[in-house]
């Protein structure tokens, strides 16, 4: 018994009815014509005649049967088995795991190389006629479709380890509709990886796929990989000539102590910092370095730790910029901005990393914010719809702000126009008819932060400034509380407003109302505020992974002419044009496939740099079964390609069936051969 594998072709059969319906038409009508004596020559006749009608009725079934051979050809005809035929024609799709993972050694070389070898003699075992496609499960995968066997080679022969991280949702989702769609007896999903957990598919993809599933064996060997994990900074502010800390967290994935490991670090090409350090079976450990800088500008280096067989994710890569200088522009609303300009410049001959300027709220026409990269408001002064406006869009290019309260601070027209930009909303002003008789002080910092880690305060309190008066405010949970007064009033308040960041204090600076300008603490605290609101954070609290999609915003202190250039890890450059995206003018960088260190060049200087680590779900070496595999496909049994098998003799033996349209072929032509002889012979009988 066999089945057809092209069955709409059948419906081609009704035309083996065209000759008996053309040899029931072309019936010869006798004409008789009456003789004398024939008796001899009727006998003779009713002979030859005999003899006619059975080679044209030969000749009816032969030419019906040739046609019924001939489709039953075009219909690939299959049996489940036997001698006969030439084997089914095989669909098969390879998907092969092209991640980092794939990149780690094991016993007998590179587990990619190893994985590669394996498929090409896969790839061999197909013959010509069969249909394969070779799919990779890391990168953008276009025209997926079928292949031939020497372009599945080629595309082998050219596949390379691809850094981005990827799962097997989507390579399965365009499997499954593929192979769907194809005619052959045989659909065969091959599984070539070594099976990393985090490539766990989220949906049963391939549950209504009707075809065989093999895992390809590899020597995937126990997890032992040490990686660093991630990066630190600590939200720190670094100058020129300060040490700073940088923190590496380094975790263990095997199930072994591993003891006289080397981390280093380096920064600017150079071996900064070396420690050794022991760590615990699957554990993690942090190691700092505290290393200083002596210039400002752009800077770049990687922790990295001993090798092990999985090398990739022993460096970590980061980026930062210190400020040459950045300019500050006060807004004076309650006479107090004198007193934050000395705490910021107490001398001319004192070298600072800002240059400050003050103006009245009535002079900010003839002022332009974007010349400014922090902007103080003191007293919260009352300013115009227009420069309210402006200041919103100079928070939303990335800038920063810093507000303070004071006696003279209108609280309505606070509410009415601050609020939106500082998250803070007070009750009820400051009293004015206060005595000297009651305070209140700091009580609660937050230690971490930035703006307070630069100082060494006795047992961690906070020098005793009396506030005589407070208004009464608060703020949600949008917003942090860096700062607190006695009686749990919020004293500064830290809040991210679009792209730029605000920092709002809500104590009366001016000497009337406060001790806080006259104590030692204020130069500093006002200093490190301008410092913090100055610096770009962005590289050490957000972590860049190769293959997402990067963004890189613009100063619009340059006016863009001509294309930006990209300088790769792999020392290649790029030619990038700026964007507008939502105001500001933005790069959308491309490639961004390899980790290290990228630079931004406009007109041969350097005006950006970042760095690009592989995602930590790739250094996560942890396997899962093939029956987790199998479950999360949604498929109920798979077929193991062994390690040490021949992957054509062992497929030989499992697939499905043999096709027998070549023997249909043949016949078809022997039944013409043999019509074409009978036609003959009635002819010359006929004559």
């Amino acid at each position: 018994m066999f089945n057809f594998l092209n069955t709409s072709i059948l419906f081609a059969a009704a035309a083996a009815l065209v000759p008996l319906i053309i040899h029931l038409f072309s019936k010869r009508k006798v004409t008789v014509v009456e003789f004398s004596s024939v008796r001899h020559l009727k006998a003779m006749q009713k002979r030859q005649v005999r003899k006619l009608k059975i080679r044209q009725l030969l000749l009816l079934l032969l030419r019906m049967l040739i046609i019924f051979v001939a489709v039953f050809a075009f219909a690939r005809p299959t049996t489940e088995g036997g001698s006969l035929g030439t084997h089914a024609s095989v669909s098969a799709v390879i998907l092969f795991d092209n991640s980092v993972s794939m990149n780690r050694f094991v016993t007998n070389g590179q587990l990619f190389d190893i994985a590669k070898k394996r498929t090409l003699e896969l790839i061999d075992s197909f013959e010509e006629s069969d249909q394969i496609l070779l799919l990779p499960i890391a990168g953008e995968n276009k025209n997926i479709e079928f292949q031939s066997k020497a372009v599945a080679k080629e595309k082998l022969q050219k596949l390379s380890i691809d850094y981005s991280h990827s799962t097997l949702e989507k390579p399965l989702l365009a499997v499954s509709q593929l192979l769907s769609q194809t005619g052959n007896l045989n659909k065969e999903l091959y599984i070539v990886s070594d099976l990393q957990r985090s490539t766990l598919p989220d949906s049963a993809s391939l549950s209504e796929l009707d075809a065989t599933l093999f895992f390809v064996e590899l020597p995937i060997e126990e997890n032992s990989n040490i990686s660093v994990k991630s990066l630190d900074f600590g939200g720190q502010l670094i100058l020129p000539g300060h040490d700073f800390t940088i923190s590496a967290d380094v975790f263990n994935q095997g199930q072994n102590e591993q003891s006289d490991l080397i981390a280093s670090l380096i920064i600017d090409g150079n071996r900064v910092a070396q420690t050794n350090f022991n760590i615990d079976a699957v554990s993690e450990k942090r190691i700092s370095f505290s290393p200083s800088v002596s210039s400002t500008g752009f800077h770049s280096g990687y922790i990295e730790i001993s090798d092990d067989k999985f090398q990739i994710d022993n460096k970590f890569y980061f980026s930062f910029k210190i400020p040459d200088q950045f300019n500050l522009l006060i807004i004076d609303g309650d006479n107090a901005g004198e007193l934050l300009k000395l705490a910021l410049s107490p001398a001319e001959d004192i070298k600072q990393y800002w240059s400050v300027k003050m103006a009245a709220s009535n002079e900010l026409s003839s002022v332009s914010f974007w010349d400014y990269d922090v902007i103080f408001l003191s007293g919260a002064p009352k300013l115009s719809d227009g420069h309210i406006q402006r200041l919103k869009s100079f928070l939303s290019q990335g800038r920063s702000l810093f507000i303070s309260y004071d006696g003279q601070t209108e609280v309505d027209f606070f509410n009415a126009n601050y609020s939106e930009i500082t998250d803070v909303t007070f009750d009820e002003a400051a009293r004015l008819d206060f005595t000297k008789a009651g305070y209140y002080t700091f009580s609660n910092y937050d230690l971490r932060h930035p703006l307070f880690s630069f100082y060494n305060f006795a047992d961690n309190k906070l020098p005793e400034i009396r506030f005589f008066t407070l208004p009464k405010m608060h703020h949600s949970s949008k917003s942090n509380e860096l700062l607190t007064f006695t009686g749990n009033r919020p004293a500064l308040v830290e809040y991210n407003y679009k792209s730029g960041q605000v920092l709002t204090f809500t104590g009366p600076v001016s000497p009337v109302y406060s001790d806080l300008s006259a104590n030692a603490f204020f130069v500093p605290f006002i200093s490190r505020i301008a410092e913090f609101l100055a610096s770009d954070f962005s590289s050490f609290d957000v972590s860049l992974y190769t293959g997402l999609p990067v963004q890189r915003e613009l100063s619009d202190k340059i006016s863009f002419h001509e294309s930006v250039t990209l300088l790769t890890p792999d020392s290649m450059n790029y030619d990038l044009v700026p964007e507008e995206n939502n105001g500001t003018l933005s790069l959308f960088v491309q490639p961004v496939d390899l980790p290290g260190q990228y630079s931004l060049y406009y007109n041969q200087k350097e005006i950006d740099q970042f760095s690009l680590n592989v995602s930590p779900q790739e250094s996560d070496l942890t396997t899962s079964d093939r029956e987790q595999f199998l479950k999360s496909f949604g498929m109920s049994s798979y077929t193991l390609l062994p390690i040490d098998a021949t992957p054509k003799a062992f497929l030989a033996e499992l697939r499905y069936g043999n096709e027998l349209w070549q023997l249909f072929i043949w016949l078809a032509l022997l039944l013409l051969a043999v019509e074409m002889i009978l036609s003959r012979s009635a002819k010359d009988s006929e004559k």
